[in-house]
């Protein structure tokens, strides 16, 4: 019997949803975020001398870091919907969690490159070394190691990595970060604690960048699979912070994957 993909669906949301409603009550300081509208992130996305510089920099990024769509991997529409808000951001100091294959850690670190000061920094963390060949998927998916793929652009001064969970990683750094990229453990529980801890490391106007967000627990892509761990925690965390805004970024002007410009990028931001 083949089971019907809602179904499924509901009963993974439902799974989800139980365990998060387990977690005890976290705090989540929104007074370090940025305030926003959503008509200042499409003029980002429609700037024409962030697309300039996008289409001058993707030639040299897709010499080392296909530019397709990858197993694990931020697809590619997504990759450049993040160039361009770290090109209108313009932050110092950044931090990825989950580097994998870093396909959107050498696009961050060429936004930094083309667009911020010159010693604006990003660390990356995740819970492997992505840079060893027993540890790190570069090897099986056909890509460079992210060290190498950014030493072959000339951007490895740019960015640190580390190797650690998420929250022990945040927990340890000493300075504030201007934008925090959350694409590690995908769980609800998971991203209602590193968003707490984000916060916590957040700078004055800063933002955070959440992936895999669909709303509503929704397909966004014709393949119609979904990750509801970010929409639930988002969910229970707007509910305890009213002042916090999440904005799912919806559809970009150009295609993300699969045919379609929707994306599961999502900004977490002031109210």
């Amino acid at each position: 019997m083949i089971v019907p993909g809602s179904i499924l669906r509901g009963a993974m949301i439902a799974r989800e949803r139980q365990r998060l409603a387990r977690l005890p009550i976290k705090q989540f300081a929104a007074e370090p975020l940025l305030q926003i509208s959503r008509s200042e992130i499409d003029a980002a996305f429609h700037d024409q001398a962030i697309t300039e510089a996008w289409r001058r920099d993707l030639a040299q990024i897709s010499s080392v870091m296909p530019y397709e769509d990858i197993y694990g991997g931020v697809c590619p529409g997504e990759r450049r919907a993040i160039y361009h808000l770290i090109a209108f951001f313009k932050p110092h100091r950044l931090l990825e969690i989950g580097t994998h294959i870093g396909a959107s850690t050498l696009m961050i670190a060429q936004s930094l490159a083309s667009h911020c000061a010159p010693n604006s920094q990003l660390i990356t963390g995740d819970i492997l070394d992505v840079n060893d060949p027993q540890q790190g998927a570069f090897n099986t998916l056909g890509t460079p190691a992210p060290v190498d793929g950014l030493r072959r652009l000339g951007l490895q001064d740019r960015v640190r990595f580390e190797v650690k969970p998420a929250l022990q990683l945040m927990a340890g750094l000493n300075q504030k970060m201007d934008l925090i990229f959350l694409d590690g453990d995908h769980s609800a529980k998971a991203v209602y604690e590193e968003l707490s801890a984000a916060l916590d490391l957040l700078a004055p106007n800063g933002v955070i960048l959440l992936h895999d967000f669909y709303p509503d627990g929704k397909p966004i892509y014709p393949k119609g699979m979904i990750v509801p761990g970010p929409f639930l925690a988002a969910k229970r965390v707007q509910s305890e912070a009213p002042n916090l805004n999440v904005m799912p970024l919806g559809a970009l002007p150009w295609e993300t994957k699969q045919g379609v410009q929707r994306t599961s990028l999502a900004l977490v931001a002031k109210r």
